[in-house]
């Protein structure tokens, strides 16, 4: 019988992309991949630690796996590996392997050592940036790929009172332009359609390469060196969000049309306290740039609400901010201190109920501008690159317009894969509903 991998992933697409090229790797040495821990011969989990529910999550689920037996391989990766290192094996005795965010590509090795020496295999550290290699493109996966990551960059330069990445990721490296391209070559290959760049900060992609090259120049050379349909890339900061970057969405045909820009907070009094490098104003000179510039392009963000010293007013300043921009969508947490940063430091002034009402008002504020622009698609018919079945079950597929619009409609499997045109039928705040027009 084949062997068996479980991984659980936490957090972002980061944490999503180590997990797939981990499943990858393990496939080399005959592991299939599972979706029942019960049947696995390994078990993974990719913890973060950028939110506090995220990290004790990731712990909790380590926990689990205590007495599971010594024939099962029990491993953790990701930031919290990466934050914590030798203290998992130590607090976590049944561990077999930690692996930090720059040795994910040891996950073969990790695997095998346990089998050879009996203790912890721990790798935690961070590469240094001189000699720092970017991994060999994916190897084939077994199932049928509609859409892939790749990473551009690694670790994050700024300093964000709030934010642990620089902690768990380390220092900004740019990945070479041509190794970006033979890996997104490599995935057409194998079918994808959609490729979604990743970077803790793309805007400043570019730094330490000997041939310097901005962010908006390697959209560029990816659209004139690829046949990819569909780009996508996160996430950007708005302090390096340049007007080259903007004018891309004027000539480049393969980018979609969807721009994810954190902005945090609403308060600029907020913001400088969070480090951020960004006011409210210059926030919105960006918005107006990308609206003038491109019309129809979708913009996301992320909010916290609750950030130490953060008014009722400071609130309202955010409140506005969602109803000038009218986002698309917007992802929305209340803050909870992680160790090791700036903000640890704050006194967490605001109290557990104050935060979770201006969460929900927040929500609620943003649920129904997501619902006012969702209803104008209802009755056209718009092109979605159907990523496989729904959530909603029956014969139902999913998909993704350019606009990063989640599509659900009846369909065949032979869509998968497929740009596909639905008519919209019915809208809600989180996705649209629709069919495949009949042809005449």
């Amino acid at each position: 019988m084949p062997k068996k991998a479980y991984i659980k992933t936490f957090g972002c697409q980061m944490n999503e992309h180590d997990s797939q090229r981990m499943l990858r790797h393990l496939a080399l040495d005959g592991y299939m991949a599972t979706n029942s821990p019960q049947e696995a011969d390994v078990v993974i989990v990719n913890t973060c630690s950028v939110r506090d529910g995220a990290y004790h999550k990731a712990m909790s689920e380590i926990g689990r796996y205590r007495n599971w037996g010594k024939e099962i391989r029990v491993g953790v990766t990701g930031c919290v590996a990466s934050q914590l290192g030798e203290a998992i094996a130590s607090r976590f005795d049944f561990v077999d392997f930690v692996l930090g965010t720059d040795h994910v590509d040891k996950i073969r090795e990790a695997v095998k050592y346990h089998r050879v020496h009996g203790n912890a295999f721990v790798r935690a550290d961070f590469q240094e940036i001189e000699d720092y290699t970017f991994p060999d493109m994916d190897v084939a996966a077994d199932e049928r790929m509609v859409s892939a990551y790749v990473t551009i960059m690694k670790g994050c330069d700024n300093t964000c009172a709030f934010c642990i990445v620089p902690m768990t990721r380390g220092a900004e490296v740019s990945r070479p332009p041509a190794s970006i391209v033979d890996e997104i070559k490599h995935l057409e290959g194998q079918g994808v359609r959609e490729i979604t760049l990743l970077g803790q900060n793309v805007n400043s992609y570019g730094k330490r390469l000997s041939e310097p090259v901005d962010f908006a120049t390697l959209l560029r050379i990816i659209e004139q060196r690829t046949q990819i349909s569909r780009l996508r890339f996160t996430s950007p900061h708005p302090k390096d969000l340049s007007d080259r970057l903007i004018d891309e969405y004027c000539h480049n045909r393969v980018l979609c049309r969807h721009f994810h820009l954190p902005a945090q907070s609403g308060s600029s009094r907020v913001l400088k306290r969070m480090r951020r490098a960004h006011t409210r104003e210059t926030y919105m000179r960006r918005v107006e740039r990308l609206r003038r510039t491109a019309p129809d392009v979708a913009i996301t963000t992320d909010l916290i609400v609750g950030f130490p010293g953060e008014t009722e007013a400071d609130f309202q300043e955010t409140l506005r901010l969602v109803n000038e921009v009218e986002y698309d969508a917007a992802y929305v947490f209340a803050y909870s201190p992680r160790p090791g940063t700036e903000a640890a430091d704050f006194v967490d002034d605001v109290p557990p109920e104050t935060k979770q009402r201006r969460l929900q008002e927040l929500l609620n504020l943003q649920e129904s501008i997501s619902l006012r622009k969702n209803q104008p698609f209802v009755g056209r018919d718009i092109d979605i690159l159907v990523e496989g079945s729904s959530r909603r079950g029956g014969d139902q597929l999913s998909g993704r317009s350019s606009c990063h619009r989640v599509v659900n409609f009846h369909g065949c499997p032979q869509d998968i894969g497929a740009i596909v045109p639905v008519r919209i039928e019915r809208a809600s705040a989180y996705a649209l509903f629709g069919e495949k027009p009949h042809v005449s």
